[in-house]
């Protein structure tokens, strides 16, 4: 028998919606097909779909259309689509809620694998093709077990699943794949995060784990592999594009005596995204036309990178800014940006910017009007330095630009699971984390890691 071949990717996110729907939310679809088009050329023995297909558990009928299109001919050409749920998929960890992945895999479009956990443990169940339900299916001589999405406990409950497969007769496979929507490195105690390093037990009974759930690409030891979204789910994921992300794609020889034969992965095309830093502080004090000069200036920076009708600008302003002297005003610098220059929709960070205290501003401010933004940045600062947060008594700065930013998610309706990744990624969680971790005896720390805190 010759090796087989998958194609492995997660975290389509079908249906997210992006910078108020500026952003087509069919980016994602035209993702998917990629891979499935790939598949389909290199007439491949199966595609593995380590979790959050959807953006969201509550889904409207085009993004089911958008999922159905897509995995459809994979079906009529035989190519099987194994796959789990991640955290995006469903409401809850737990629980037999019917789900839209459900509803795939009862239409017969992909064999969706759980392990159901009880008082006493995991029930790993083979593939039962009447019910179309199981835990783990035999494919070809590789069994592909399905583990799901986790939570805190990750590392635990993947535990206990191994020693479950651990009691399974050794000569009955030729080969183990499992798929697990889980980041090692995500973040210390986050849902689904844990130390790579403790991937190393499962690595004895999984020859190959097809990773989800974190964005970036990440290759552990040439089996445990997490080729990254296939689009950009935020903006801020285009500082990836130096690498391949996308897809994975591997070969299996279940009679080898390392039946891994290879894994890479590679880069699936995406809508391009320009990422500039500006830095204000030049017309950080100024009291008039200060706005005319920053729009002047990114507009020829846009100009020089040659943005095009197509691409979305991710723009991070830096710098000292006085509020209270200069109108910033960030929804009108985007909306100028987009009328005037031929992108197609520009996303602004301004959490960089270093501010006066809002006394200082109201002080000076007797020759212009605040802006709302202006006003709520200036009290949120005078609280936040004011009332300093343990740990973070030096990031004021940062801290109200990220309170700001959770204020301006609230205001604009962002859902909470993109609130949540906002504050996995900020640097001043990473801050507390590593601050928490020093402070803890060894054995705490490696408690931590592991999820069982």
């Amino acid at each position: 028998m010759s090796a087989l071949k998958f194609i492995h990717c997660s975290d389509i996110h079908l249906g997210r919606q992006r910078l108020g729907g500026k952003l087509p939310d069919d980016d994602f679809a035209k993702a998917l097909s990629y891979i499935v088009q790939f598949a389909l050329e290199h007439r491949v023995d199966g595609l593995l779909l380590a979790g959050d297909l959807y953006d969201s558990p509550n889904i409207q009928p085009p993004i089911l259309q958008q999922a159905t299109n897509c995995l459809l001919p994979l079906k009529e050409a035989k190519i099987p689509v194994f796959a789990i749920e991640g955290n995006h998929d469903r409401a809850t960890v737990t629980g037999e809620t019917h789900t839209w992945v459900r509803y795939l895999n009862d239409i017969g479009l992909i064999h969706l694998l759980t392990i159901p956990f009880q008082a006493e443990g995991p029930v790993l169940t083979p593939w039962d093709e009447k019910t179309r339900r199981g835990s783990y299916i035999d494919y070809k001589g590789v069994r592909i077990v399905g583990a799901g999405y986790l939570g805190a406990g990750t590392i635990k409950r993947a535990r206990l699943i191994w020693e479950a497969m651990d009691q399974w007769p050794k000569d009955t496979v030729g080969a183990t794949v499992m798929l697990l929507h889980a980041g090692p490195d995500y973040m210390v105690q986050e849902g689904g995060g844990f130390a790579k390093e403790t991937l190393e037990f499962l690595h004895q009974r999984v020859d190959y784990l097809a990773l989800g759930h974190i964005h970036k690409p990440l290759n552990h030891g040439g089996w445990a592999i997490n080729p990254g979204s296939p689009e950009h789910v935020r903006l801020e994921e285009s500082r990836y594009d130096g690498q391949p992300r996308g897809m994975a794609v591997l070969e299996i020889d279940p009679m080898a005596e390392k039946p891994l034969q290879r894994a890479d992965i590679l880069g699936v095309p995406k809508r391009r995204v320009i990422s500039l830093r500006y830095d204000c502080s030049p017309h950080g004090n100024k009291t008039k036309r200060a706005m005319d000069g920053i729009q002047r200036d990114i507009a020829n920076l846009l100009q020089e990178v040659a943005a095009g009708p197509a691409d979305a600008v991710r723009l991070e302003l830096i710098g000292s800014v006085n509020l209270g002297r200069i109108r910033l005003d960030t929804d009108a610098l985007a909306a100028y940006l987009e009328e005037n220059l031929p992108v197609l929709a520009v996303e602004i960070n301004s959490g960089g910017l270093h501010l006066a205290s809002g006394e200082s501003m109201m002080a000076q401010a007797a020759d212009t009007m605040p802006t709302r933004e202006a006003i709520e940045r200036a009290a949120i600062y005078d609280l936040v330095l004011n009332s300093p947060l343990s740990g973070l008594e030096d990031q004021a700065d940062l801290l109200a630009g990220l309170f700001h930013q959770f204020k301006e998610d609230v205001r604009n309706q962002v859902g909470y699971q993109e609130i949540r990744e906002r504050l996995n990624n900020s640097t001043l969680v990473e801050h507390l984390v590593e601050e928490a971790l020093a402070e803890r005896p060894e054995r705490s720390v490696a408690t931590a890691k592991d999820g069982e805190g």
